[in-house]
């Protein structure tokens, strides 16, 4: 909040509009207090505003002609100064307080001799004293010897403002007073002339005779009490303000009778309102003052705005004492300068001073002389930082005995400027803590020597410890190895015996063909040369199981609808399976397309229902079900399952014979299988979940002996369209072919039967056995193809495609590939132009292949 502030160039001796400067001296002469003796009232005023406003000073200053004099000062041992001096001076003529955050920084003020030296002044905040006339007399101010740059906040003014009009009350009824009685004297005769003055005055006022008779009263009581001034006087007191009051005021009236001034303070109702708690009512101060005749004259001023400062003050420092008296700490508070105002309970009953004995800076004579100095350092940096103060040192006990305590404070900050307005702070009763800290630090050599005996005795016992985990170590690696040596022999004991078969189909199904085309017998060629052939796609299908199971075949993933492709299997399922096993399809109604190689799952889905069907050998059911599927969380303990999101699970489900634990656990291991020997490679559930995990998804089994096996396939969801059908197998080659061909294959045999093939069918072909010499035959002349495996020594086959599409980006390119680390783009990211074919494939589909990329361009892959 901005607080009323007057940064202006006012010049004291200008006269404001509708008074002059002698017009002012002559209101303040008719005051009569200027070198008056302090008064009660006027003294209360300083220590409330003082204490409303956190300042160490408050005054009450006179501005008169040539000086400027104090009716009453707190903090400031002067009683006068002259008119140069005056900061209050500035504040005639405003509407409202005088604020400035700091005199040494103001221009009106920089020169006071009050600033520039001492007592150093450097804050001020003033409030007019203006009489009823209009005419300012001085002003009610406090002073501080720090600036203030957020000056004052809008309760203190505001308590400021109240305290000012009720010292201008005081003066102003002083003024009464005196303009009174020389009106009495001066126009005893005229009674109207008396009544003009005291209707004039904010004051209500009445003249009461020895015999306790109204005989004069002004216009305030009808204001205050309904009541005209002719309906009360001549009436008596008791008559007018009734029993109950006039009994609660007999011992004052009393006093005023016997030429005593009395003095005391009433809550009087509004007039036609009842007088309760927080009701519309006023609280009034009431003076009777003897008068020469006998009786007295009656004084009432309305308080009501004070008496209402005063009690917010009060409650506030009422709750302040109340937290502070409840703490078991001794609590204390000084002002911002650091000047020691509170001490709770506690600390006279610490100390045993008297109260009041150690304000200020006299809390020093009770600190422990060694410790003085440190703590009167660190004080005074916490007053210049404003960080905390904490320190231990000893405070003298009333029985003389000095005890460590631990002294803390934190400044109170105005929210808005940040200044400090106050620092609270307590002291703790430590000493029997020091006591063991001290005992403790005296023990710590015998104890260091016992921790350096065990330190030494445990660093033997770790130094054992650590060789035989070392040693430990060794063993495990060593086992570690005998168990992989032993899951490698097994893999490779399982493909050389399969292997072995596969070979000895082809090269028996060979040597008989030999040795007929060396007798002369043609007519049995065909069926040898059919045996290798089946032998060949036998190891092919075998290779491919193996890349699945490693995660390593070659990938064409789209978007697939998994519930179109199930239902396209219907037939080919139906003729797998054994008349005695009922196909069941639950497919999802809004099953999301899912992200994969179709040919890759429609293998995978063939696969699990011949193991369900092998399964069922005295029949059952097979059920392939869908469903979307949302992963939130984590996979299971021990599991190595997809990320969390959107998944399409195709289940297949049988009711067979089942798999006990231990072997549902190795379901997915090569070469394992429960089938009788030739019957099953154990190569099926490795291949689907060598598939799922290559495509970013996961394999899932359930198994429970007699009640069947559940395996699921977990694939991610594809959010774009799925594709309409799986592509289709390539046409064969129409007549024959024309054009030149690259060929660059580092094998020579897989080199020459490509050469050879697309030769016999009218191509021009040219071969190179690596990327170098086929960037070089490139360079030569000019080709219409080139046929390049992807895994090719140094220089592979997309790096030597892409160095010749930088001079020839139109070049057409069909990539061979049995291994997807090679191809790098088995997931459909080949460019315009490019195609690929996978190993081993059939002659016709190269040449079909081949053709079809030379006339119109190609597909993205082509299966054998």
């Amino acid at each position: 909040m901005t607080l009323p502030r007057d940064d202006g160039p006012t010049t004291p001796s200008r006269e404001p509009a509708g008074w002059s400067e002698r017009e002012r001296l002559a209101a303040l002469d008719a005051c009569g207090i200027l070198d008056t003796p302090p008064e009660p009232e006027f003294d209360d005023a300083v220590q409330i505003a003082r204490q409303a406003c956190r300042a160490p000073m408050a005054l009450i200053s006179l501005v008169a002609e040539t000086r400027q004099w104090f009716k009453a000062a707190s903090g400031l041992a002067l009683r006068e100064t002259g008119r140069d001096a005056s900061v209050c001076a500035h504040a005639l003529g405003l509407a409202g307080p005088l604020v400035i955050p700091d005199l040494a920084r103001d221009p009106r003020t920089a020169r006071n001799p009050l600033v520039t030296g001492p007592p150093g002044l450097r804050f001020y905040a003033g409030h007019p004293l203006v009489g009823r006339d209009g005419l300012p007399l001085g002003a009610l101010c406090v002073l501080d010897t720090a600036p203030r740059p957020g000056g004052l906040s809008e309760e203190e003014l505001v308590a400021l403002a109240a305290l000012a009009r009720q010292v201008m009350t005081q003066i102003e009824l002083r003024r009464a007073l005196a303009e009174r009685d020389r009106a009495l004297a001066a126009a005893r005769a005229s009674r109207h002339d008396l009544r003009l003055i005291t209707d004039a005055l904010p004051v209500l006022i009445a003249t009461i005779d020895r015999d306790e008779v109204y005989r004069f009263v002004n216009r305030h009581y009808e204001t205050w009490f309904g009541l005209s001034p002719e309906r009360i006087v001549g009436r008596s007191l008791r008559e007018v303000i009734g029993e109950g009051a006039y009994a609660e005021r007999r011992p004052h009236i009393a006093r005023a009778l016997a030429g005593e001034p009395a003095r005391f303070e009433i809550r009087l109702p509004r007039p036609g309102r009842a007088a309760r708690p927080g009701g519309a009512a006023r609280d009034v101060r009431v003076q009777y003052v003897p008068a020469e005749d006998g009786g007295f004259h009656l004084l009432a001023i309305d308080v009501t705005a004070e008496k209402a400062a005063e009690a917010a003050m009060a409650d506030s420092l009422m709750k302040f004492r109340a937290i502070a008296e409840s703490m078991p700490q001794m609590v204390w508070s000084t002002l911002p300068d650091g000047y020691h105002d509170y001490y709770n309970s506690r600390w006279y009953e610490f100390t045993g001073v008297a109260p009041g004995s150690t304000d200020g800076e006299g809390w020093n004579a009770i600190f422990h002389p060694d410790d003085r100095a440190e703590a009167w350092r660190r004080w005074r940096r916490a007053l210049a930082t404003g960080e905390t103060y904490e320190i231990e040192y000893r405070l003298r006990r009333r029985d003389g005995v000095h005890r460590w305590v631990l002294g803390r404070a934190v400044p109170l900050r105005d929210p808005a400027s940040g200044a400090i307005q106050r620092w609270f702070g307590t002291c703790t009763d430590i000493d029997d803590q020091v006591r063991a800290r001290e005992t403790l630090a005296r023990g710590r050599e015998t104890l260091e020597t016992l921790v350096r005996g065990r330190t030494a005795a445990l660093e033997e016992a770790n130094a054992r410890l650590t060789a035989e985990m070392a040693e430990r170590g060794r063993v495990e690696e060593r086992l570690r190895q005998a168990q992989k040596m032993e899951a490698v022999g097994q893999l490779t004991g399982g493909i050389a015996h399969d292997f072995n078969n596969l070979l000895t189909g082809i090269t028996g199904a060979l040597d008989l063909l030999r040795a007929r085309l060396a007798e002369g017998r043609l007519d049995a060629l065909p069926r040898y040369a059919d045996l290798a052939t089946a032998s060949a796609q036998r190891a092919a299908a075998l290779t491919h199981r193996l890349l699945a199971f490693a995660r390593r075949q070659p990938l064409a993933a789209r978007g697939v609808d998994a519930n179109a492709l199930v239902a396209s299997m219907g037939d080919l399922l139906r003729r797998t399976l054994s008349e005695r096993v009922a196909l069941d399809l639950d497919l999802a109604e809004d099953l999301w397309a899912t992200l994969c190689d179709p040919n890759q799952l429609e293998n995978a889905i063939l696969n699990l229902a011949i193991n369900a069907r092998d399964a069922m050998p005295e029949g059952g059911r097979l059920t392939i079900a869908t469903a979307n599927l949302r992963l939130d969380g984590a996979a299971p303990a021990g599991e190595d399952g997809p990320a969390p999101g959107d998944y399409v699970r195709i289940a297949v489900r049988d009711t067979g014979a089942g798999m006990p634990p231990d072997v549902a656990a190795r379901a997915f291991e090569p070469f394992f299988t429960t089938k009788p020997l030739g019957e099953g490679t154990g190569l099926g559930l490795p291949m689907i979940y060598g598939f799922a995990k290559q495509s970013d998804g996961q394999v899932r089994i359930a198994s429970e002996v007699a009640r069947g096996t559940e395996v699921s396939l977990i694939l991610p969801r594809h959010h774009g369209p799925a594709a309409a059908s799986l592509a289709p197998r390539p046409a064969p080659a129409r007549g024959p072919g024309t054009g030149t061909i690259l060929v660059v294959e580092d094998d020579p045999t897989v080199r020459a039967l490509i050469a050879e093939t697309l030769s016999d069918r009218g191509y021009r072909v040219r071969e190179a056995a690596d990327g170098p010499a086929g960037l070089a035959a490139l360079e030569a002349a000019p080709v219409d193809l080139v046929v390049t495996d992807v895994g090719l020594p140094g220089l592979n086959g997309r790096q030597m495609i892409d160095q010749a599409r930088g001079a020839r980006p139109d070049l057409r390119v069909l990539f061979i590939t049995g291994y997807a680390e090679n191809a790098a783009f088995g997931g459909g990211h080949l460019g315009a132009g490019m195609a690929m074919i996978t190993k081993p494939f059939a002659i016709e589909a190269l040449a079909a292949k081949v053709q079809a990329i030379l006339e119109a361009g190609a597909p993205a892959e082509v299966r054998p």
